[in-house]
């Protein structure tokens, strides 16, 4: 079996960390052990329970109102994404997948060999889920539709109602809801609700790298039916057989103050959107639609100028890191994170100006 190779994972582990100004990287600013208060003792070094630190699904599992048979405990989102893939997928079926998309959750309904179909998230529109044409995109051949809430790449946010509505069109034709929704809790806006809330046919991804800064703990979840989560345990198994017990009792740790990191995440992006939002009142060549919340927006260029070019000219000539809206399906734009130091953030944002600029003369 061979794998088609996810373009955009291929370009971060090749060129993030390595430019002065990295505006690519989607997490904020990451925790360090003082803050969380974590002490030796707090963190297991062997695991008691294949599935998961109970500890931790039972956090999980009060926060999603749900029991802890409904939780896994995934390495990392993208994990959880292929694991709820494998679960509800399996070749010929059919799987509407938003566009733009991370790219991740597009290989892999392909790589499960569904045939994929794109649901269509316009700039027009706000990037928003427009239910009139999921009714007419799905079918009784539809058996999974994944998106992202809030949506990567644009921070567009999916309301609750609207996101029922999702799930009840999916429900009435045989399919199942997978949202990754690792940017959720650092929404800023109120009625936002997790998908795995409305329902045993919708999933909920999540993960701490994003909104908690804990990337490294390699730590996410997903949240559904008894049935998606054994099936989804039965596919783990090819992979792994038990999950990192230190990452786990870290995690259980942070999770305990998981409003607070929320909180400090919400702080972190609304200067960063406040200062994207001062950079472009300055442009009348660049739009955006202001995100919901999240780490990531995206930047609508100027027609004649290409996206992975531009993002090449700012890698090697202004040793700025920012990646184009290419990865996710959306040409003429650059995807911008604004988790990290503000005179990074600002001093990236000049160096595009500058670029572009450029580019126009």
């Amino acid at each position: 079996m061979t794998f088609r190779r996810i373009d955009y994972l291929e370009w971060a582990r090749t060129h993030m960390g390595r430019s002065r100004y990295d505006l690519a990287r989607s997490n904020v600013q990451g925790l360090s052990r003082e803050e969380i208060g974590l002490a030796l003792q707090d963190v297991a070094l062997a695991g008691a329970d294949p599935d998961g630190l109970p500890a931790l699904r039972d956090l999980l599992a009060r926060r999603y109102r749900v029991a802890r048979a409904n939780v896994l405990i995934t390495s990392g989102a993208t994990m959880g994404i292929w694991l709820a893939c494998a679960a509800v997928l399996k070749e010929g079926d059919q799987a509407l997948v938003e566009h733009p998309a991370y790219e991740p959750l597009l290989r892999t309904a392909e790589e499960r060999g569904a045939l994929v179909r794109p649901l269509e998230r316009r700039f027009v529109r706000g990037f928003q889920i427009e239910l009139e044409v999921l009714e007419r995109d799905i079918n009784r051949s539809t058996r999974a539709v994944l998106l992202t809430n809030l949506h990567n790449p644009s921070g567009a946010a999916t309301p609750a109602e609207k996101m029922q509505s999702i799930g009840q069109l999916a429900k009435d034709h045989g399919a199942t809801v997978i949202s990754s929704e690792v940017y959720l809790d650092n929404a800023f806006v109120d009625g936002l609700a997790p998908a795995a809330t409305f329902g045993p046919h919708m999933v909920s991804i999540g993960s701490l790298s994003k909104v908690y800064g804990l990337g490294g703990l390699r730590i996410g979840w997903l949240v559904g039916s008894e049935e998606v989560v054994a099936r989804a345990r039965e596919a783990l198994d090819y992979i792994e057989c038990d999950l990192p017990a230190p990452s786990e009792a870290i995690a259980a740790v942070a999770l305990r103050r998981m409003n607070d990191w929320a909180e400090r995440a919400r702080g972190i992006a609304r200067r960063g959107f406040d200062v994207v939002r001062e950079w472009l009142a300055k442009r009348e060549d660049l739009s955006w639609v202001e995100p919901a919340g999240g780490t990531v927006c995206v930047v609508k260029l100027p027609p004649a100028i290409p996206a992975a070019e531009l993002s090449t000219v700012l890698r090697e000539r202004h040793s700025t890191l920012v990646a184009p809206g290419d990865f996710f399906g959306l040409r003429g734009f650059l995807r911008i994170s604004v988790g990290q130091d503000e005179e990074i953030l600002r001093a990236g944002l000049k160096n595009i100006g500058k670029a572009i600029d450029q580019w126009q003369r």
